[in-house]
């Protein structure tokens, strides 16, 4: 290997920005690894950004399915039949123009009917009209109301032909039944309201134009015409009715009138009415005095049964009685003097006796008047009694005489209310006739025709613009619906998100893909050395800062570097990481640790008669099967001899001292691992390094075999430091994910880099 050092060429201006790319992803990575641990990622979130880059990832399968929807569509469009629309505007008035005020016998709607006008519309399609227009000009004779006419579409011709295959001879229809005529017109047929309007359009599609214009200028003439006949038949209707009806209730009316005349001649009755009417208002005169009455019985009633419950001297008579005040005043005032005298003379003197008699007096007064307000009070109440039992008595004289001369006439009563029946019923009847009779003819229409339909020029449908748009649309979200089945189908990693989430650990680099079909592997390889200024290199620089910043004490001083299965990149990651270190001034070993599929001696044209199986056996010491490259403090310990049986040298305790005594003489030890999956061999080495690096190829390695081999690693208890991704293809993968790169380097194949 020569030891010259890279040529001095100018870098050229998208190398530039591919450079200064990178170096905004070594910033990211150095904030990655010193920001703290994220929070839990919520499951029912959706990123949009992962979204768009699924999308972009399957572009072509998208835009495949949508060009072959369009394409399909576009050539069923081309072989459908014409379809021609013709159209007349009708106007719906809910109440006809009157030229008279009389009301007519169909039922007019209220301004506040909802259901008139879409009345309206199912008459308008309605199989009556559609018959009366059929028959008129003659569709069923000329054939062009007949399905089988009208070939079908393109895609309508497969669904059918699938319906046929799929369903059973029972549901199939009998070809020999009749065509339903009405059915076929009315789809056609189109009836739509013009909103906030008493106007409604009508279309009708037909192959030929002027059959178009033809049946929907029929279809509107027809509804008018229908509309007057209705009215015409109904007031026909109504005024047959009314002439039979009129007969019948003239002959009830001269029977009722010939029974009450001879009723009154038998019973000489004359007039009845003034005397029943006196006796009611006299009755009614009574009722009210009987009810004054009985309010002051029931005044004279409450004031004797207090006067017999509570003491007189608590009864408002004594205390609104001024007699009766005197009186006790009187003795009021002799009883205080006879009290002011007794402390001056004694009972006996005769001015105290006589003081006490005109005491005794005065009380004999006041238990007489009190005598004379009860006796009052008694009095009073007896009277509105017998008051009130003369009215009960006289009222039920009276209602006793009403009575009776009520009784005496009902029969006459019922005789002339039924005359007074018949008659009103005649009369109505006979004035409802002449109105029908006046108003048959003297409504007007209130349905006119505002806008004939005139011959279609051009065809309505197919619509290949919208059939188009239709198509590109639904091709785009079946390719999308497509794009994601083959997205959960595909379990590969694409992306350094993946690694994250599948391992919880840091993505310490991303290695843009080259296209191995225009360089050989050992180019490849030393790629990063030899072109320094290429995005290869600058993404080992940025993963080897990334590697710096792993821990604490930076980089770990022996690492090994695997993947699940061969040709992922792990030498080609082993060997550049190890020429980075190397430019940094340090010291380190690259041991190729592929015992089975040794590749490190090829990739630096050195010999490979002795290496680590020497070691491993014995028969070698480190210092023998170490070479010096080249490459200023890169040391490389080849595999050596293929031996039978790898996994036993590995597992030995010789490996440990040599990683021990590696660390010791060198900065760095790196060894490139086998594969892990089938292989024990980087299970063992895991155990006697101190760290493992995981490497993935993007859109290659599986999801379930990478979790296989990680969980190998977990059992045997390895320290896995981060990950790494391969291959990355910016443009396959539409990623932008904050470790990729703005650029596309290199072509589209998938092997980028060998194992």
């Amino acid at each position: 290997m020569s030891s010259d050092s890279p040529p001095n060429n100018p870098v050229p201006a998208d190398q530039q920005l591919m450079i200064a790319e990178l170096k905004n992803q070594l910033a990211r990575y150095e904030q990655a690894i010193a920001a703290p641990a994220a929070a839990p990622v919520d499951d029912d979130f959706i990123d949009l950004r992962e979204v768009w880059n699924l999308l972009w990832r399957r572009r072509w399968t998208i835009f495949i399915t949508a060009g072959v929807v369009l394409v399909a569509t576009i050539i069923a469009t081309a072989m459908m039949t014409p379809i021609f629309r013709a159209t007349t505007v009708l106007q719906i008035e809910r109440d006809a123009g009157k030229v008279v005020e009389y009301q007519g016998v169909t039922s007019e709607e209220s301004s506040g009917s909802r259901d008139f006008y879409q009345t309206q519309y199912e008459l308008l399609q309605s199989r009556t009209l559609a018959r009366r227009v059929i028959d008129q000009l003659g569709l069923h004779e000329s054939g062009a109301m007949t399905q089988d006419d009208e070939e079908p579409g393109f895609i309508a011709g497969m669904v059918n032909s699938a319906k046929g295959f799929f369903s059973s001879p029972q549901e199939r229809p009998e070809e020999t039944l009749p065509a339903n005529l009405e059915s076929v017109f009315l789809a056609n047929l189109t009836v739509a309201p013009i909103s906030n309007s008493r106007l409604v359009r009508l279309y009708y599609e037909s192959p030929d134009p002027r059959e178009a214009a033809l049946v929907a200028n029929a279809i509107a003439a027809s509804f008018v015409d229908m509309s007057l006949e209705r009215r015409f038949e109904a007031s026909a209707y109504a005024k047959g009715f009314l002439e039979e009806r009129l007969k019948q209730v003239r002959a009830d009316l001269e029977d009722s009138e010939r029974a009450m005349i001879a009723y009154t001649q038998e019973r000489g009755i004359i007039n009845q009415n003034d005397k029943l009417g006196i006796l009611t208002e006299k009755l009614k005169e009574m009722n009210r005095a009987q009810v004054k009455v009985e309010s002051e019985r029931f005044a004279a009633e409450s004031q004797y049964q207090e006067m017999l419950s509570a003491s007189m001297a608590s009864l408002a008579e004594m205390l609104e009685s001024l007699v009766i005040q005197n009186l006790k005043q009187q003795r009021s005032d002799l009883t205080s003097e006879y009290q002011e005298n007794l402390k001056i003379y004694k009972p006996g003197y005769p001015k105290m006796q006589q003081m006490q008699e005109k005491i005794t007096q005065l009380d004999l007064e006041l238990s007489k008047e009190i005598g004379h307000i009860r006796d009052g009070i008694k009095v009073k109440y007896q009277a509105k009694m017998r008051e009130e039992g003369m009215l009960a008595e006289r009222i039920a004289s009276t209602r006793d005489e009403i009575l009776d001369l009520e009784a005496n006439s009902v029969d006459f009563k019922t005789l002339r209310r039924g005359v007074d029946t018949n008659r009103e019923l005649y009369d109505g009847l006979l004035q409802r006739m002449k109105e029908v009779g006046v108003a048959a003819g003297a409504s007007n229409n209130n349905i006119s025709v505002i806008d004939r339909a005139e011959v279609p020029r051009n065809r309505f449908k197919p619509n290949m613009k919208l059939n188009a748009a239709l198509a590109l649309v639904l091709g785009l979200m079946l390719g999308a619906a497509i794009a994601f089945l083959f997205e959960v189908m595909d379990d590969s990693i694409k992306s350094g998100a993946d690694l994250e989430k599948l391992l919880n650990k840091p993505v310490l680099g991303i290695i843009p893909n080259i296209n191995s079909k225009e360089a050989a592997f050992e180019e490849i390889a030393l790629m990063a050395y030899r072109e320094p200024a290429s995005a290869l290199a600058e993404a080992y620089r940025s993963m080897r800062t990334a590697l710096t910043f792993s821990t604490a004490e930076g980089a770990p001083k022996v690492m090994q570097f695997t993947s699940v299965v061969p040709n992922e990149g792990k030498t080609t990651t082993a060997v550049n990481i190890a020429i980075n270190f190397t430019q940094t001034g340090s010291k380190v070993l690259l041991v190729d640790g592929d015992l089975r599929n040794p590749s490190l001696h090829k990739l630096f044209s050195c010999p490979n008669e002795q290496g680590l199986t020497n070691y491993l056996t014995g028969n070698a010491d480190p210092a023998e099967v170490t070479q010096s490259l080249g490459i200023p403090g890169l040391f490389i310990m080849t595999a050596g001899p293929v031996p039978p049986n790898p996994a036993e040298l590995l597992q030995g305790g010789k490996l440990i001292e040599l990683v021990a005594l590696g660390a010791q003489r060198f900065d760095y030890v790196i060894i490139d691992s086998p594969p892990l999956l089938g292989l024990a061999d980087a299970v063992i080495i895991a155990d006697a390094v101190q760290a493992t690096i995981m490497v993935a190829a993007a859109n290659s390695t599986r999801t379930g075999a990478f979790e296989a081999g990680v969980k190998r690693l977990h059992h045997s208890r390895a320290s896995i430091l981060g990950t790494v991704l391969t291959k990355f293809d910016l443009k396959k993968s539409g990623d932008s994910y904050g470790y990729g790169y703005g650029y596309s380097y290199g072509g589209d194949s998938d092997d980028g880099q060998r194992a």
